[in-house]
C-alpha cells in the first residue's frame, strides 16, 4: 500500500513539476475553438470516414505549371503537389467541426484555463519514416528553425510564443506572451514536426528549395518523380499512426500520382482521354459543357456537387483612401451597376450563388433584421453608423437577369445627385468643380475582364468613366501593397471560426500598414472593437453574434460589392473511385476516398 501511495505521489509530482502548473490545469485528448469537441475520448473514427474502406489502387490527379521542390519550409520555390502533407502535425484537425483538433503526434494536450502556456504530450509510438522516434527536441528544433529561417509568415503566426522547452522525453511546453489566446494554441497544434537529426546534417538545408526527398513522417512518402513532369507518392506500409482514430478510413490509396500540364485546357483534354482520374473544376464553362459526351452519359465519368460550408465571398473592393469614394452614397450608387444575375446566366452558366455576406454560406452571415443582442452590441456607436444597420436587413443588388437594370440605374442616379454630382451630356460631373467621375478597376487576371467589362459598361450609363487595366501578377502585388489602386477584385475567405484574419481584413492598423491585408482601408472604431471581441469570444454563439454585427457594419458602409461564392466542391471523377455518403463540410474529404475493386 505504501509503495502504491509513493508511486501515486511521484506521478503527481512529475505531472505538476513544470513551471506554471495549477489545479486549474486541463489535460485532454482534444481542443475546440469554442465549446466542447464533438468527439469524446476513445472515439473510433471521424463520422465522415468509412473505417471499412478498402486499401489499394492508385489515385491519379493533375496540376498545372511546374514544381521544383518538396521543401515547403524554404522561403522560395514551387512546391510539388502533395508535398505539404508529407509531415504529420502535432494534432489533426476534424473536417466536420469549425475548429477542433485531436491527437496525432501529440496524444494529449495540457493547458491552464487562461492559456498562458500549453504542453503537448507526444505519443510514444510517433516516429519518422526512418524509425527514429519523434521527440520533444524535434518540436523545439522545428519551431526555432521556422522562426529564425523559415518563410516570414511563420514569424507572424507564432509571434506571441515567448519560449518552447522540452520538459522530458515525451512532453514539450510552449509559453506565451500576453495576451494568451486559444486560437494560437490551435494554430500551434497544426505545426508540422521536422526531424532534427535529418535537417541538421551538413548536406541538408531547410532554406533551400530543391528536389531532394526529405525524411518525413506522414501516411505517404515520395516514390518517384520527374522534375516538373510528375510525382508519385506511396502509402507507408508501416505508418505508425494508421490505426489512430483520426486516420481510420483515411489515406486509402496505395499510390497517389500527380501529372503536371502546361495549362488548364491541356489538363482538361488529358482527363477526357483518360490520363488521370479526378478533377476539382470550378470553371463554369468546363462544368456546364466541358464534360458532355459518351463517357459522362454512360457513367464512365461522374460529375458531382459535394456540398460544403466553406465561407466567404469574392468582391469588388473600393479603396476608401481615395477621396472619390469618401461618400457612402457614391459607393452605394456604384454598387447598383453590378448585374449579377445577368453575368451568372450569360457568362457563368448559372453555377454561382450571389454573395450576400462577408461570411456567405455560413451561420456567421447576417441575414434578416439584427437580433436584440446585436443591437445592444452596436448601440455605443449608433450615432456613427447608418441607421439601416439597426432597422433594415442588408440585401445585395437584385436584377432580373435580362440585362434591364433600369430601376437600379434610377436609384443610383438619385444617390449621386444627393452626393453632389450631376449628369451633363452623358458625363457625371462633380457640381462644385465640374470634374468628371473617373476611376480604374485594376486586375491581375485577363479572364476577369469578361465579367468586369459589363459592370464598367453599366457604370458608363451613369456617366462614369471606368478604365479596366490588367497587369502582370508581380506589378499587381506591388500596387496592392502600396494601396495604389481605385478598385480591385479580392477574395475574402476566413476560417469557419475566424479570429486574427478579421483584424487583417477589417482592422484599422492593417489598413495603414505597408502590405496590410485590409485592402479597402476601412477604419472604424466600432470594427476594431468588434474584431477584438470576436478574437476573445468564449463560445460559438458569441462568435456568431459578433461576426454578424461585423457583417452589418461593413456591408452597410458599402466598402465592398459582394460578387459570388460556390457552396459545393465541383468534383469530376472516373468510374472506380468512391467516397463515403457523408461529406465533411469544412474540407473536400479526398483523404477518405478509395479505389473500388474492378471485377475480373
Amino acid at each position: 500500500m505504501l509503495g502504491k501511495t509513493f508511486l501515486l505521489w511521484t506521478m503527481l509530482f512529475a505531472l505538476g513539476s513544470h513551471k506554471g502548473w495549477t489545479q486549474d490545469t486541463i489535460r485532454s485528448h482534444a481542443l475546440s475553438i469554442h465549446d466542447a469537441p464533438k468527439y469524446t475520448e476513445g472515439f473510433s473514427h471521424f463520422d465522415y470516414a468509412n473505417p471499412d474502406a478498402p486499401k489499394g489502387g492508385m489515385l491519379r490527379k493533375a496540376a498545372t505549371g511546374t514544381f521544383d521542390t518538396f521543401n515547403t519550409f524554404a522561403p522560395k520555390g514551387n512546391w510539388a503537389d502533395g508535398s505539404y502533407f508529407l509531415y504529420d502535425t502535432l494534432m489533426a484537425r476534424a473536417g466536420d467541426e469549425p475548429y477542433s483538433v485531436y491527437g496525432l503526434i501529440a496524444e494529449s494536450i495540457e493547458y491552464p484555463k487562461n492559456f498562458s502556456w500549453v504542453i503537448y504530450h507526444l505519443n510514444p509510438d510517433a516516429e519518422f519514416h526512418d524509425g527514429e522516434r519523434i521527440k520533444p527536441s524535434d518540436v523545439v528544433y522545428t519551431f526555432n528553425e521556422l522562426q529564425q529561417n523559415g518563410p516570414p509568415h511563420y514569424r507572424h503566426l507564432y509571434s506571441d510564443v515567448s519560449s518552447v522547452t522540452a520538459l522530458n522525453q515525451y512532453s514539450v511546453k510552449f509559453t506565451f506572451s500576453s495576451p494568451p489566446s486559444k486560437s494560437l494554441v490551435l494554430r500551434l497544434s497544426q505545426l508540422r514536426v521536422l526531424p532534427a537529426h535529418f535537417w541538421q546534417r551538413e548536406e541538408n538545408d531547410l532554406t533551400q528549395a530543391d528536389l531532394k526527398p526529405p525524411l518525413s513522417s506522414g501516411p505517404y512518402k515520395i516514390k518517384e518523380l520527374e522534375a516538373g513532369r510528375y510525382v508519385t507518392y506511396e502509402r507507408v506500409k508501416h505508418y505508425w499512426a494508421v490505426n489512430l482514430p483520426v486516420n481510420k478510413g483515411r489515406h486509402n490509396f496505395d499510390l497517389v500520382r500527380t501529372d503536371y500540364y502546361r495549362d488548364e485546357s491541356v489538363a482538361l483534354e488529358a482527363f477526357k482521354q483518360g490520363s488521370y482520374d479526378l478533377r476539382v473544376d470550378g470553371n463554369p464553362k468546363n462544368w456546364a459543357q466541358g464534360y458532355k459526351g459518351k463517357a459522362l452519359s454512360q457513367g464512365e465519368i461522374i460529375q458531382e456537387k459535394i456540398p460544403n460550408k466553406t465561407l466567404g465571398m469574392r468582391a469588388y473592393v473600393f479603396n476608401l483612401r481615395k477621396p472619390l469614394f469618401n461618400d457612402r452614397r457614391v459607393r452605394k450608387a456604384i454598387s447598383q451597376a453590378q448585374d449579377f444575375n445577368w453575368i451568372n446566366k450569360h457568362l457563368f452558366f448559372g453555377i454561382y450563388e450571389q454573395a450576400y455576406s462577408l461570411f456567405s454560406n455560413s451561420e456567421l452571415a447576417a441575414t434578416g433584421l439584427p437580433s436584440e443582442k446585436e443591437i445592444k452590441l452596436l448601440s455605443p456607436w449608433k450615432s456613427e453608423l447608418p441607421e439601416a444597420v439597426f432597422n433594415q436587413a442588408y440585401e445585395p443588388v437584385k436584377t432580373n437577369g435580362t440585362g434591364d437594370w433600369r430601376a437600379n440605374r434610377v436609384k443610383a442616379l438619385k444617390l449621386l445627385l444627393q452626393a453632389g454630382w450631376k449628369l451633363e451630356n452623358g458625363v457625371l460631373k462633380e457640381e462644385k468643380t465640374g470634374k468628371p467621375m473617373v476611376f480604374e478597376i485594376l486586375l491581375s487576371q485577363p479572364e476577369f475582364e469578361r465579367f468586369v467589362l459589363p459592370f464598367a459598361n453599366n457604370l458608363s450609363m451613369l456617366g462614369i468613366k471606368v478604365k479596366v487595366t490588367t497587369i502582370d501578377t508581380s506589378q499587381y502585388i506591388n500596387r496592392l501593397r502600396k494601396f495604389d489602386f481605385d478598385m480591385v477584385i479580392h477574395g475574402f475567405y476566413p476560417s469557419i471560426a475566424p479570429g486574427t484574419e478579421l483584424k487583417n481584413f477589417w482592422g484599422s492598423a492593417s489598413g495603414k500598414s505597408h502590405a496590410g491585408k485590409n485592402i479597402s482601408g476601412i477604419s472604424l472604431p466600432v470594427l476594431d472593437t468588434l474584431v477584438e471581441k470576436a478574437i476573445a469570444a468564449q463560445s460559438r454563439d458569441e462568435l456568431i453574434m459578433i461576426c454578424r454585427a461585423i457583417d452589418r457594419v461593413v456591408l452597410w458602409q458599402y466598402a465592398v460589392i459582394p460578387q459570388w461564392y460556390l457552396p459545393y466542391w465541383p468534383m469530376i471523377y472516373r468510374k472506380g473511385l468512391a467516397h463515403p455518403d457523408k461529406a465533411p463540410p469544412y474540407e473536400n474529404g479526398l483523404s477518405t476516398w478509395w479505389k473500388v475493386a474492378q471485377e475480373p
